[in-house]
C-alpha cells in the first residue's frame, strides 16, 4: 500500500511546476511586505490618534456640563470624537490595503479636518471653521472607497 501511495504522490508532484509556483509565491510575499512597510507608519499614527481620541472623550465628558453649556456644542464635540475614534481603529487596517499611502493619507487628513473642526467649534464656540468639516467627511469617505482600488 505504501508503494502505491508513494507512486501516486510522485506522479502528482511531477504535475506541479515548482519553480514557477515558487517565483509567484515569492513575488506575492514581496508585494505584501512592501505594502506593510509602506503602511507601517499608519499603525503608529493609529496609536497616537486613538490615544488622543480617548483623551478628548474624557475631556468632553468632564468639560461640558449639560446644565451650563450649549447642548448643540456638546453634540458637535461628540460627533467629532466618535468619528475620530472609529477612524483611529480603521487606520490599523491601512497596511493591509493595496495602496496604503493613499488610504492612510486620506483617512488621517479626514480625521484631522473633520474631528479637528468639530473639536474647535465645540471648545471655542466659533462656528467659522465648520465650513471645512464636510471636506474632512469627504476625505474619510474617499479613504474607505480607496480601500477597494
Amino acid at each position: 500500500m505504501s508503494d502505491i501511495v508513494r507512486s501516486l504522490w510522485n506522479q502528482i508532484a511531477s504535475w506541479v511546476p515548482t519553480k514557477e509556483v515558487h517565483t509567484v509565491v515569492v513575488k506575492e510575499v514581496e508585494k505584501m511586505n512592501l505594502g506593510a512597510a509602506a503602511g507601517k507608519n499608519f499603525i503608529r499614527i493609529a496609536g497616537l490618534s486613538g490615544g488622543l481620541a480617548v483623551i478628548m472623550s474624557a475631556y468632553g465628558a468632564h468639560a461640558f456640563n449639560s446644565k451650563t453649556e450649549d447642548t448643540r456644542l456638546k453634540n458637535v464635540f461628540e460627533s467629532g470624537n466618535k468619528m475620530h475614534l472609529i477612524h483611529s481603529v480603521a487606520l490599523l487596517g491601512v497596511p493591509l490595503t493595496r495602496r496604503p499611502m493613499l488610504v492612510g493619507t486620506l483617512m488621517t487628513s479626514g480625521i484631522l479636518i473633520f474631528s479637528g473642526t468639530c473639536y474647535y467649534q465645540a471648545m471655542t464656540g466659533d462656528g467659522r471653521v465648520r465650513k471645512a468639516t464636510p471636506y474632512g467627511g469627504i476625505l474619510l469617505i474617499l479613504s474607505w472607497f480607496a480601500m477597494i482600488l
